[in-house]
């Protein structure tokens, strides 16, 4: 009987230790996680980011995501996100689509978690949730969810 439970206890540090386990439960967590920011513009706390500005800007063509044949925007920033076809009306941090490539799971052996793998990006990020005063690359409640309910499912799994 105490070696039954013994093995049984042995499972379950291993299952909870898993690499494996949490790689997966993050992963799905990602495609979750990823979506909300870039596709959906909201933060963590399930409301939208912002807008983009309408204040008159000039952006040089080198620094275009696509070519719109002119510099100066009457509208703005958001102006020339529509221009380049990457305004959905809302702030999702999309423009030559950098930072969205870069963002996803780092680290290694048990020591994860979501960023990016270039520091300019990193610190556009920070950036970002200064100008906006928003947690958004924080997990949400439901990421939260999802990445528990996983990695329970995953645990069972092992045992």
């Amino acid at each position: 009987m105490a070696n039954d439970f013994n093995d049984l206890i042995k499972k379950i540090k291993e299952a909870t230790g898993s690499d494996k386990n949490l790689r997966i439960s993050l992963s799905t967590t990602l495609a979750v996680h990823k979506p909300r920011i870039f596709a959906a513009g909201f933060d963590s706390k399930s409301t939208k980011i912002g807008n983009y500005s309408t204040k008159p800007i000039s952006i040089s063509k080198k620094q275009q995501a696509r070519q719109t044949g002119r510099t100066f925007f009457k509208g703005g920033y958001a102006e020339y996100k529509k221009a380049v076809g990457k305004n959905p009306g809302f702030v999702n941090f999309r423009n030559t689509d950098q930072m969205y490539a870069d963002y996803g799971l780092v680290g290694s052996s048990n020591k994860y978690g979501f960023g990016f793998q270039n520091s300019d990006n990193y610190q556009k990020s920070q950036w970002l949730e200064a100008k906006y005063k928003k947690d958004i690359f924080d997990l949400s409640q439901k990421e939260i969810d999802v990445l528990s309910d996983t990695l329970i499912e995953q645990i069972k799994k092992s045992l």
